[in-house]
């Protein structure tokens, strides 16, 4: 299956060259594997200071990433197939949103508590 991924930009720099990317994985691949998959791959950018934050979204917020964390923070049942977060008729699109350096716990709260963090 046909993955299209992106992220946000953490600088004017970082504009350089574009993010998006597609990657074929099969359909029943977990989220969480196609995640360690991506960030394996060191699909994020690193920061300078070892602390960022970036919110992975599929038309909803699915998990909090962060530099400084060890694996990430699901809002959703990680083992879910990765072709279970698609919308009808686009297949699946995952974005990554750079969440600067505010503190992942909080942002992961915010957004289990069902409102989006201020950034």
């Amino acid at each position: 299956m046909m993955i299209d991924v992106d992220r946000t930009s953490v600088a004017m720099g970082d504009d350089a060259l574009p993010h998006a990317e597609t990657i074929d994985l099969p359909g029943e691949t977990p989220l969480a594997e196609v995640v360690a998959y991506l960030l394996e791959r060191n699909f994020l950018a690193t920061i300078a200071s070892g602390q960022a934050t970036w919110i992975l979204m599929a038309g909803r917020p699915l998990a909090v990433v962060a530099q400084q964390w060890t694996e990430p923070r699901f809002l959703v049942d990680a083992a879910r197939p990765i072709s279970s977060f698609g919308q009808e008729g686009r297949g699946v699109s995952l974005m990554f949103r750079y969440w600067k350096q505010h503190d992942p716990g909080r942002v992961y709260e915010e957004l289990a508590a069902g409102r989006m963090p201020e950034r």
